[in-house]
């Protein structure tokens, strides 16, 4: 008997975990817990729903491949926007809609019977939460377990990062952040063991991160300096460039699959890849041919790299030459330099897009921007290869994090792993002083006579305690953060419109608004729009600002070209009316919308010509005189405020209001033609109403379904102020 308790406790003892181990375990699962439910509060706050704006046509997007399959995504044009032209839905990264259609595939089959919204909420948090755990990873990698515990908790609470993996926020970032952590985890570990399957799921890890978001951009760049350093120091290992040609030929190839990414190869950063793959193949085969040759591996290096380099000369001037080489993208070359971007209106008229003050990162990433120089410092002392990827890591996320305020999302998690670093670094001195621990010799009487100074624990302890502060105040920062990014995203206002379209427009009617507002119009109220949030057509956005820009007369006639039955406008497109005119002075110059003759750069007012356009007599229409006085004067430059009751429009010619929303801040109009209007070009019979139906139903299935007369396929909660809106 006791020999078989004997047997028993060995083999328990087997499983025996540490108390360190066992703390460390629960502390990585409170940090998992406490990031995925502060990114669920917009769950409980209001409900399972789509926030945003480009999360609206990911959900369609994976409404449709559910119904259509994967095929039809890929070959089919969707005809209700960009009209009369279409989009192809080809044109957009498939990630996100197909993990979501997986997933949602994979519970049916477990019998779990769920809304395909929910999974559409729920997936940015969970990932998100994910996300935390693989920034303990990375930084347990760099320096250890504790410094990997304080990133990841940084990483948890930062309002950077949640900001785009709150609940709702059905978009590339939610799941491409994850797939940037996860695979530059991956090529660590690979580049420490020299491992090959690592390598390999490190590649296909960034191939799917291609297939997502064009961030992928960012590891191809960071990667390849990463090695190219390394080259040019002398001090690539066999390790590091197995896992970097590995990575990157399975990522490449399985980016250039989609069609999205039809010529990445050619492009200035595909280029750079292949190029920095083409010398660290040529250093890996130098090692083996030195045997053979007498000058050893430097002589086979300088042989293969000179003849290598011929070949490279050779092809890129011959693709050059055929047109087949393209330059990096205009946007991405103006996250790079930020100066490009003054010829990018479209682009920069965004705020999103636009460089980020110093306040934006700093409340962004909050104490991680404190403490990850310290982890940078950590990276420079060190002085190994693989440290060189932490330093810049740090320094490349405090770049892109300024360069374009939205990628913070980006910098934030990167910051983190820095500063968990740091925080770890800085605090060792006084972990060994609470410990009891010398640091030169053991002996004490050594310890005397060589003057070792041992740091008193008083001092260890109030250093502790103000990083325990620095941290308290976070989780303040990030709650607080959560609840303002977590607010209701859709404006009542909004709703009352979209909602009136739905019910009275048909799919069909082709509706005129600003690009802000396309996925929502098409998604939401079910019609045919112009443009998009895509901005995949440059003219066309010239065109409809020149619309909107136009006085009365000039516009409908554009207007009657492109079958307008309808037309949105927003109170605050007054502010935004500059980026409309800059839009159609670039792109669509024939109709002589001109920022010289529409707006005052050195005031930053709008001149005369504004106040007689289309869109400031949509919104002006039927407001109160006082209110149009003060938009007058608030926007108009020196000398029209006198003048404020000229540019009050008394009736319209040309449009009909058909709603004002409650508080004002939305206007629907209908296109009032001399002559009849003739039928919307739609090149496809098919109907799709059915994919958009269940997302805008399931906002406000009782409220506005009864009001409105709305199908009702399923029941959510809605928010309070939803609900007081509605029953008023």
């Amino acid at each position: 008997m006791s020999k078989i308790s004997e047997q028993l406790a060995a083999a328990l003892a087997t499983f025996k975990i540490s108390r360190q181990g066992a703390l460390r375990f629960f502390s990585l699962l409170g940090i998992f817990i406490i990031a995925f439910l502060i990114r669920t509060y917009p769950v409980f706050r209001q409900g399972y729903s789509i926030r945003a704006y480009d999360p609206f046509i990911q959900f369609y997007a994976a409404k449709y491949i559910e119904e259509k399959g994967i095929q039809a995504f890929l070959s089919d044009i969707d005809y209700f926007s960009w009209y009369p032209w279409g989009r192809n839905w080809a044109a957009l990264y498939i990630g996100i809609p197909m993990i979501a259609v997986i997933i949602h595939t994979f519970l049916l089959l477990l019998g779990i019977r769920v809304d395909l919204l929910v999974i559409a909420t729920l997936m940015p948090p969970f990932f998100g939460a994910l996300a935390t755990l693989l920034v303990y990873g990375i930084a347990k990698e760099f320096k250890g377990n504790r410094a990997a515990l304080y990133a990841a908790f940084l990483a948890a609470i930062s309002p950077g990062m949640i900001q785009r993996t709150i609940a709702g926020f059905f978009d590339n970032e939610s799941v491409g952040i994850f797939l940037i952590l996860l695979t530059l985890w991956l090529f660590i570990l690979a580049s420490k063991r020299g491992s090959i399957p690592l390598s390999m799921l490190a590649g296909i890890t960034l191939g799917i991160l291609g297939w997502t978001w064009g961030v992928y951009r960012y590891l191809y760049g960071l990667l390849a300096l990463f090695v190219l350093i390394l080259i040019i120091s002398n001090r690539l290992n066999n390790n590091i460039a197995i896992a970097y040609s590995l990575t990157m030929s399975v990522g490449l190839g399985m980016a250039v699959v989609l069609p999205r990414n039809y010529g990445i190869l050619l492009s200035s950063e595909g280029m750079l890849v292949l190029g920095v793959l083409f010398l660290t193949i040529i250093d890996l085969l130098a090692s083996y041919l030195s045997q053979i040759l007498a000058g050893g591996r430097r002589e086979a290096y300088m042989k293969m790299l000179a003849g290598g380099s011929i070949i490279i000369i050779f092809g890129i001037l011959y693709l050059y030459a055929t047109g087949q080489l393209t330059a990096l993208g205009a946007k991405f070359a103006s996250v790079i330099n930020p100066a490009l971007r003054k010829a990018l209106p479209t682009f920069s008229s965004v705020s999103e897009n636009q460089p980020a003050a110093w306040a934006v990162i700093f409340m962004g990433a909050f104490m991680a921007t404190i403490f990850a120089p310290i982890g940078a410092y950590y990276a420079i002392e060190r002085r190994d290869p693989l440290h060189l990827l932490l330093l810049l890591i740090v320094l490349t996320g405090f770049y892109f994090s300024a360069s374009i305020s939205r990628y913070i999302v980006v910098g934030a998690p990167l910051l983190a792993i820095g500063a968990g670093i740091g925080i770890d670094y800085l605090l060792d001195p006084f972990a060994r002083a609470l410990r009891g621990e010398w640091i030169i010799h053991r002996i004490k009487p050594v310890r005397v006579r060589i003057g070792e100074v041992r740091m008193p624990r008083g001092e260890a302890v109030v250093a502790y305690l103000l990083i325990g502060l620095l941290l308290v105040v976070s989780i303040y920062n990030g709650v607080e953060a959560t609840k303002f990014i977590g607010g209701y995203d859709i404006d009542p206002d909004e709703l009352y419109v979209f909602q009136y379209l739905r019910a009275h427009a048909k799919r069909t009617d082709v509706v005129l608004s600003w690009w802000d507002y396309g996925y929502r119009l098409e998604v939401y109220a079910n019609v045919t729009v112009l443009v998009d949030n895509a901005t995949t057509n440059s003219t066309q956005m010239g065109v409809i600002g020149a619309m909107l820009m136009l006085p009365e007369e000039k516009s409908i006639a554009l207007m009657k070209k492109y079958n307008v039955k309808y037309v949105v406008v927003y109170y605050v497109d007054l502010y935004k009316a500059i980026w409309m005119i800059r839009i159609a002075n670039k792109h669509a110059p024939q109709y002589n919308v001109t920022e010289r003759e529409y707006f005052n750069n050195k005031t930053s007012r709008y001149k005369e010509p504004f106040f007689h356009s289309v869109l400031w007599r949509l919104i002006a229409y039927k407001e109160a005189d006082k209110i149009v006085s003060k938009w007058v004067s608030d926007l108009g430059e020196e000398g029209l405020s006198e003048r404020a009751m000229e540019f009050y429009p008394l009736k319209l010619k040309y449009f009909k209001l058909l709603v004002r929303s409650p508080n004002g801040r939305v206007k629907l109009y209908k296109v009032i033609y001399r002559t009849r209007i003739t039928a919307p070009l739609i090149r496809t019979s098919e109907n799709v109403t059915n994919v958009t139906t269940n997302l805008a139903d399931s906002y406000h299935q009782r409220f506005s379904g009864e009001k409105l007369g709305v199908r009702v396929p399923c029941k959510v909660h809605v928010s309070m102020e939803t609900r007081r809106f509605y029953k008023n």
